[in-house]
């Protein structure tokens, strides 16, 4: 063993020697067949079942003649394989019992794959499908799960302990769909935003993006705050609750032990619920804004692609050319070493006089005119025989880096502005300083929100999101309802309800 492994890490799999080692596509292919075997037969499956099984499936495959070929003896060697595959643990072998005469001749083995075999194959064929159906099963995961929980609060409620089971029984299941959904959403994202962009990995953004917003869309904004309070209701029942739950999944006589764990299990599907919805950064609200800053990416690989070909090619190339542009001495020796490079090289106008026609010389259209002819000399020597300076494309540099500090400073009076609007979250809006442009700004917005949002009682506490869907606002409306407050802006005053405002990041 190596000190890692004596250090207590995870060490070698054998298992999954049959992955990797000789002979590879047969060992996947005797355990691909045993795995389907174990959806009809628990005793597992003998050694002449599973060499027509194999000839079965590889006939299918490449036809009769070479399947005859491939699993002759010299080739196949069938119980060899088997007998490694067992020293690896990938299967159980066994014998079984003689009851005729024939029994003693022929070969009686039999073979079944160990349970952790099962589970890397079943693994590996679940990487090898496509993942919408995964997916599809997390559509209205959030929706699902808030009808559920006001199902099982209203059960507790009334002590009905087996539908309060049943119904988080379901909570459970679509909250493993929708953790596994995002799982390969977070993945694929990780996966298609790594390096330098091509076409697989662009198609593979855009379908991950719309697949997040077919399945979920806007489910996550609007049923959090309903799982929140539900989340909440649940703590406030206490443990009592969870162990009623448990006993209703479990034997009359089961133990102490076993109820407590069982409740413990219960309760931890709390905690998960609280860290997808109930956290003020919490997962949901995470994988969105992940999803959403996906967008500009899948939008700038999408030009670069269409502005290459489709190709992004020869970057070690490239870096030579940066190296001895960035040398150049001056402007015009950069952009002629562009231009050889790329073969971009702009239009030049050369001398000489078309033959117009006498007549109506002055109406003749461009692109009806006649060509001018270049004399061999002109086209030797055409940066010395052409007028004017050397044409060029326009310089933008200038206005790209002015447009870029511009946007560093909007984003930094916005990000400040951010900042101090969060520092006044919680309290009364009449207790407010003046506020400043960008703070101002960002107000309308909440205000507006909060206006918009319609409520059965003036008196209710209102949780909405922003348009932008930046700030999450959970509004306390006034102690009396014509209590007002005055808000001062730069473009005027503001007089609305004395609200008591929380804002938070989404």
């Amino acid at each position: 063993m190596s000190r890692w492994e004596l250090a207590g890490f995870p060490g070698r799999v054998e298992i999954a020697n049959y992955l990797t080692q000789e002979h590879t596509s047969q060992y996947r292919l005797i355990v691909d067949v045993l795995f389907d075997a174990q959806e009809v037969a628990l005793t597992g499956i003998g050694r002449d079942e599973l060499l027509t099984a194999l000839q079965d499936r590889i006939e299918a495959a490449v036809g009769g003649l070479q399947a005859r070929e491939l699993t002759m003896p010299p080739v196949l060697d069938l119980d060899a394989r088997m007998h490694q595959l067992e020293q690896w643990g990938v299967v159980h072998s066994w014998q079984d019992r003689a009851r005729t005469e024939a029994d003693f001749v022929r070969s009686r083995d039999r073979y079944q794959l160990t349970p952790e075999a099962a589970d890397l194959h079943g693994w590996l064929r679940q990487r090898g499908d496509d993942h919408s159906a995964m997916a599809s099963a997390a559509a209205f995961a959030p929706a699902v799960i808030a009808d559920r929980l006001d199902d099982m609060l209203g059960a507790a409620s009334v002590k009905d302990y087996p539908a309060a089971a049943q119904a988080w029984s379901q909570v459970r299941t679509t909250l493993k769909n929708m953790a596994d959904a995002a799982r390969i959403w977070q993945s694929r994202l990780a996966s298609a935003l790594a390096g330098t962009p091509d076409e697989g990995k662009i198609t593979q953004l855009r379908d991950t993006v719309m697949s997040y917003i077919t399945v979920w869309g806007a489910g996550i904004d609007t049923y959090t705050a309903r799982i929140r309070n539900a989340v909440q209701r649940l703590d406030d029942m206490g443990p009592q609750l969870w162990r009623e739950v448990a006993v209703v999944g479990l034997d009359p006589e089961a133990r102490e032990e076993t109820i407590s764990t069982m409740a413990e299990v219960h309760h931890a599907g709390v905690d998960t619920l609280r860290a997808w919805f109930a956290t003020s950064d919490n997962q949901a609200a995470r994988l969105r804004r992940q999803v959403r800053d996906a967008v500009t990416p899948l939008l700038r690989g999408t030009r670069a692609l269409l502005s290459t070909g489709g190709h992004i090619t020869r970057q070690a190339e490239l870096f030579r050319v940066a190296a001895v542009i960035d040398s150049a001495t001056d402007d015009q020796e950069a952009w002629r070493v562009w231009c050889q490079a790329t073969g971009q090289w702009s239009a030049r106008h050369l001398p000489g006089e078309p033959a117009d026609p006498p007549v109506g010389v002055a109406r003749t259209s461009f692109w009806e005119a006649p060509p001018v002819s270049i004399d061999a000399v002109a086209r030797q020597r055409s940066r010395s025989t052409s007028g004017g300076p050397p044409a060029q494309v326009p310089n933008r540099r200038s206005a790209r880096d002015q447009a870029r500090r511009l946007l560093e400073k909007q984003r930094r009076e916005q990000s400040a502005a951010e900042r101090e609007l969060l520092a006044r979250s919680g309290t009364p809006l009449s207790t407010w300083t003046p506020l400043g442009a960008g703070e101002a700004e960002l107000f309308w917005g909440v205000l507006t929100a909060v206006a918009s949002a319609r409520t059965a009682n003036d008196a209710e506490v209102r949780r909405v999101t922003t348009a932008d869907g930046r700030w999450l606002v959970i509004a306390h409306p006034p102690a009396r309802p014509d209590d007002s407050a005055r808000v001062r802006t730069p473009g005027g005053d503001i007089v609305c309800g004395d609200w008591t405002l929380e804002l938070i990041p989404a």
